[in-house]
């Protein structure tokens, strides 16, 4: 079995010569290399792993469904890219900014090596749970985002300017203000020839450790926020149904470059 260790600039400098080489790519490896700026030198180590490893890498840039997982603990992130394609899978493994390492994967053991990342980086697991009620969701209301807003841009710490809010929930502002690990979850769908979807895809979620438990963040980044109480099980409850839509997606799709 083909195995590449080296960082997503070098591995795509390899495989991605010529006019056009990028175009099939997944749309979070096209950003990857263009916000990397200037090319690195070639590396004869890496391209020493001849024609398997091209494929390999290949394969992986050119997924049509990638399945991103992060864990950010103190200083330390950890990170799956999970390429699923007509023939199976494949991971690019990365630690921060240290090389990766690229190899093959069982479509099988994808839950197993999501759920070996999680634990070692003290996410708490339970069985597979999705929890999807409304009525716990938590949200700032507009005055209270207005307020926060307005106490970040006068400099104000955001823990201390969340505390002053009038009327907060208090397991919003644990949530709000977590410090344990948090876990992000992204399925980037991707169809260069346009027969199963027009457009690329992409779905996510966060997940925080607060100081009484788990949250979840469903659309991070959208406004109004929504932040849900959830247990353990909620991670792989979610996990298991996005992978299955990302392998219905793939068997769909064929990827020019890649595996048919």
């Amino acid at each position: 079995m083909a195995e590449v260790i080296a960082t997503v600039q070098r591995a795509a400098q390899w495989v991605g010569d010529g006019p056009g080489a990028t175009a099939p790519w997944n749309p979070v490896y096209r950003a990857l290399v263009d916000d990397a700026g200037a090319p690195p030198p070639r590396s004869p180590a890496v391209e020493s792993t001849g024609a398997d490893g091209a494929d390999l890498v290949r394969r992986q840039l050119t997924a049509p469904a990638l399945l991103v997982v992060a864990v950010t603990a103190g200083e330390r992130t950890r990170r799956l890219r999970i390429g699923l394609d007509p023939a199976g899978a494949t991971v690019e493994r990365a630690e921060d900014d240290d090389a990766s390492r690229w190899t093959e994967l069982e479509v099988a053991e994808v839950p197993t090596t999501v759920a070996d990342l999680l634990e070692e980086s003290g996410i708490d697991l339970a069985p597979a749970r999705l929890e999807i009620a409304d009525d716990d969701a938590l949200r700032l209301t507009p005055e209270q985002t207005r307020l926060a807003q307005a106490a970040l841009a006068d400099g104000v710490p955001a823990e201390e300017a969340l505390a002053t809010l009038p009327g907060l929930d208090p397991a919003l502002q644990d949530a709000l203000t977590a410090a344990g690990p948090r876990l992000s979850l992204s399925l980037s769908l991707h169809d260069p020839d346009r027969q199963v979807a027009e457009a690329p895809v992409s779905w996510s979620r966060l997940w925080v450790t607060g100081r009484s438990g788990m949250y979840r963040m469903d659309a991070p980044g959208s406004e109004p926020l929504t932040v849900r109480p959830v247990g353990g099980g909620d991670v792989l409850g979610t996990l298991l149904p996005i992978l299955e839509q990302g392998l219905r997606f793939a068997a769909e799709t064929s990827t020019p470059g890649g595996a048919r």
